[in-house]
C-alpha cells in the first residue's frame, strides 16, 4: 500500500483520503470530460471492446461479454469510474526474450523486431507517479511528450499501425494515449473509440487480448506478449488479419513508455 507519512505530495493528499490510483485518475478523467465533453458511454466503449476480445482469449481472467447496460449498471467506485472502468487485480508473470536480429533469424520462432521506443514524460514530474499536483494540464498525460521521439525512432507513423495494445489501467487512459500518440486529435479520444473503430475488425484494433481490464493486470507486459503473438499470426480466434506493425504502451500519468514492433 501507499505510505501515508507526511512527506512530499502525500502530505497534501492523504488528509483528504486521496490515496488510491482510481481516485487520482478520476481527477484526470473528469478534467477531460469538462474540457472535451467526454462521456461515460465513450468510456464504456473501451471496456466493452476489451471484454469482447477477452472472450476469445483462454488466458483472460474475465471472459463474459458485457453490454452498455452492464457497464452503466456496474458499481460506482470513484466518480466517474465504475467497476468496469478499472483494471483487474492479478497475480502472474510475463517473460520476453530479446536478442540480436541476426541471431533471431536462426531461432525456432518467427522473429519480431523492435522498430523503436521511447520513455519519459512532461514537466514537473515528481519521484512518485501519483504526484500530479503540479502537472500543467490534466486533460493530457505523458504520451504527448514522448510521441515525437517514438515515431522518429521507429520510422513509421500512427497511421501505419495495424494493432495497438494500449495501457488500460483505466478505460480513460486509452483515450489519453490515443490522443497523445497521435492516433486522433486532441480531445477526440472519446468519439474515436465509438462505433466499433477500436474493435478487432475496426480501423485500429485495440487490446486484442482483453487488456489490463479483462485479461490481467501484469503492468502492461502482457501487452507486449499480445503484440508479438499478433505479429506472428499466432493469436488464434482474435488474430487481426495481416498485422505487420504493432504499438504497445505502458503508463497513464506523468511518465510512461511506448514501443513499436514489426
Amino acid at each position: 500500500g501507499r505510505g501515508l507519512s507526511a512527506r512530499g505530495v502525500t502530505q497534501f493528499t492523504a488528509p483528504f483520503c486521496w490515496v488510491t490510483y482510481p481516485q487520482a485518475m478520476a481527477m484526470w478523467c473528469r478534467r477531460h470530460m469538462l474540457a472535451y465533453g467526454t462521456t461515460s458511454e465513450q468510456l464504456a466503449a473501451v471496456a466493452i471492446t476489451c471484454r469482447a476480445n477477452a472472450a476469445l482469449n483462454e488466458r483472460a481472467m474475465q471472459r463474459a461479454p458485457i453490454t452498455l447496460d452492464d457497464y452503466l449498471g456496474s458499481r460506482m467506485i470513484v466518480e466517474p469510474f465504475r467497476m468496469l472502468d478499472i483494471c483487474l487485480e492479478s497475480d502472474g508473470a510475463c517473460a520476453v526474450l530479446v536478442t540480436a536480429a541476426a541471431r533471431a533469424r536462426d531461432l525456432a520462432q518467427r522473429p519480431v523486431y523492435i522498430l523503436g521506443g521511447a520513455y519519459g514524460g512532461g514537466p514537473n514530474q515528481g519521484d512518485d507517479l501519483f504526484d500530479a499536483l503540479r502537472w500543467p494540464d490534466h486533460a493530457h498525460n505523458y504520451s504527448r511528450y514522448i510521441a515525437a521521439d517514438l515515431w522518429r525512432s521507429a520510422g513509421v507513423e500512427p497511421g501505419d499501425v495495424d494493432v495497438a495494445e494500449i495501457y488500460d489501467c483505466f478505460t480513460y487512459s486509452v483515450l489519453m494515449q490515443l490522443e497523445g500518440f497521435g492516433f486522433c486529435g486532441e480531445g477526440e479520444g472519446g468519439p474515436f473509440v465509438q462505433d466499433g473503430r477500436i474493435a478487432r475488425d475496426g480501423a485500429l484494433p485495440v487490446n486484442t487480448h482483453g487488456g489490463l481490464l479483462s485479461e490481467a493486470y501484469i503492468h502492461g507486459l502482457n501487452h507486449v506478449l499480445e503484440a508479438v503473438r499478433q505479429l506472428r499470426g499466432a493469436a488464434g480466434a482474435r488474430q487481426v488479419p495481416g498485422a505487420e506493425i504493432a504499438f504497445t504502451s505502458a503508463g497513464a500519468m506523468t511518465c510512461g513508455s511506448a514501443m513499436v514492433l514489426r
